[in-house]
Parts: C-alpha cells; structure tokens; sequence
C-alpha cells in the first residue's frame, strides 16, 4: 500500500507542477486516482512540505510550494 501511496503522490505532484492551484475533486478528476488515494498522497505531499494549502470561500486549494 505504502508503494501505492507513493506513486500516486507523485502524480498529484506532477500534476500540480503542471497547474495553479486546484481543489481536491480537480486534482483526483485530473489524475485519475480514487478519493481516498489522493487524499493520502496529499498528505505524503504536505509531510514533505511539497504542497500548499489556500482556503478560497468554501473551497480548499491545493498548490506547488514555491
């Protein structure tokens, strides 16, 4: 499972490098991945400090950390 996770984070990661800032149901529509997949690869990438998080309105965005 933990391979699994990891690839899947890097293609959150390649596919936020390619994108501004996208919501959780874009990123998972956007790769393919299954909810709960993208949701733990967000969080191997947050761990590693590879992704921001911005609050717009009601809507979580998620983007590259510069």
């Amino acid at each position: 499972m933990v391979d699994q996770i990891g690839e899947a984070a890097g293609k959150v990661w390649r596919y936020l490098s390619e994108q501004d800032a996208r919501s959780v149901s874009q990123i998972q529509r956007g790769t393919g991945l299954s909810q709960s997949l993208t949701y733990l690869a967000l969080g191997w990438l947050a761990r590693e400090g590879k992704v921001r998080f911005e609050q717009e309105g009601r809507s979580l965005l998620v983007g590259v950390q510069a």
